[in-house]
């Protein structure tokens, strides 16, 4: 190798280490950020909590200390996930396993959650009650809960969601949940769907973007959690009629495990 050759070399090894480090500072500000949050916001949900429990307040300061409830957890579960996200990103995250789940407990919570949201024209829920799992019961339940949101959110203008949560089996080792938002979901182009299964991060369609504010963190983030879970999160979609997601996952959870 020549004096010449050398110099580009060099010089794209300093690039790569410089890029290396970089990312490494990322991942550290995630978690010291998310960190460093979490404990005001969970102080401050637990004081609101209590303040809403309370009968003798007037009709309007309940329903503002309530409206300030609902933007608090939002906040709370931005920054679970910045939290989990890196963690995931340093191959620090690991499940934590409960046997026999019924899953049908998730899809109800979360039904009962999105059921009467002022967005929702309608959720129909059909979950197969005889499907346990060894699964991570509070990742999945993010998952579900974040695929539901997101349904709630995108939605075509003008219109009210109408979301249908199914619970399914599949054959003797996988079961499926599906969120469809379809017909009245705002869906992704062909383009859209390709960027969002290459799994770049922080990416949000710029139709998302005009309809409601978001990170782009909880969609690569559920994405991971599935994958850890040892299953799939998969996508069909068509703009301006909505999407479906389909988490598959098997009824037992061996990789990335935490049985303590």
């Amino acid at each position: 190798m020549t004096d010449g050759d050398e110099a580009p070399s060099k010089s794209h090894a300093e690039q790569s280490r410089q890029l290396e480090e970089l990312l490494i500072q990322r991942q550290k500000w995630l978690g010291d950020a998310s960190h460093e949050l979490r404990g005001p916001l969970n102080a401050a949900a637990m004081s609101l909590n209590v303040v809403t429990r309370r009968d003798d307040l007037p009709d309007g300061v309940q329903a503002t200390l309530r409206n300030a409830e609902r933007h608090l957890l939002h906040m709370s579960d931005l920054v679970r996930d910045m939290f989990d996200t890196a963690k995931l990103e340093q191959d620090a995250f690991e499940l934590s396993i409960t046997p026999e789940v019924p899953v049908h407990e998730i899809i109800d919570e979360i039904a009962d959650e999105f059921a009467p949201h002022h967005d929702v024209l309608s959720l129909r829920s059909v979950p197969d009650r005889s499907i346990t799992a060894a699964i991570d019961r509070d990742r999945i339940r993010q998952v579900v809960r974040n695929l539901v949101s997101n349904a709630t959110k995108y939605r075509q203008t003008n219109k009210q969601a109408t979301i249908a949560l199914l619970l399914q089996r599949v054959d003797d080792n996988h079961f499926e949940i599906v969120v469809d938002d379809t017909p009245n979901g705002l869906g992704m182009t062909e383009s859209d769907l390709q960027i969002l299964n290459s799994g770049q991060p922080f990416w949000r369609a710029e139709s998302a973007k005009a309809v409601a504010t978001g990170s782009g963190l909880g969609i690569q983030l559920s994405r991971k959690l599935v994958e850890r879970s040892g299953g799939q999160l998969s996508y069909e979609s068509q703009f301006g009629t909505g999407t479906i997601a389909t988490v598959r996952l098997p009824y037992t959870t061996e990789a990335g495990v935490d049985n303590s």
